[in-house]
């Protein structure tokens, strides 16, 4: 199912822009700008709840962990995000962008 959906990471301020490419587009990485006990961590959106589980599993979520707050997401740490940025076309290493230029563009699915 996400496998038509393309993936696109976001950087720390772009928020704005990941909930509404996850709508139109596909699935958003979105890097948070607050740490989660001290590590790194990401939303990951999706157009709709059934997207967002398969997007979910991809990267070895449970489908307990959704969140379902203002935003339907799912928050990503560790291995789990390492798995999402690759998806992305990021390099895990990389450290967290706080914007992505260009946007609106597809990135790596």
């Amino acid at each position: 199912m996400s496998g038509r959906w393309p993936w696109r990471y976001f950087g720390t301020r772009d928020v704005g822009h990941a909930r509404a490419w996850a709508r139109a587009h596909g699935i958003a990485v979105h890097e948070n700008l607050f740490r989660l006990k001290g590590h790194r961590c990401a939303h990951l959106l999706a157009p709709d709840e059934s997207v967002l589980l398969h997007a979910a599993e991809l990267v070895g979520c449970q489908p307990r962990w959704i969140q379902r707050t203002r935003t339907v997401h799912f928050d990503l740490v560790g291995e789990f995000l390492e798995r999402a940025l690759i998806r992305c076309g990021v390099d895990p290493g990389s450290p967290p962008a706080r914007t992505i230029l260009g946007w609106p563009h597809v990135g790596a699915g």
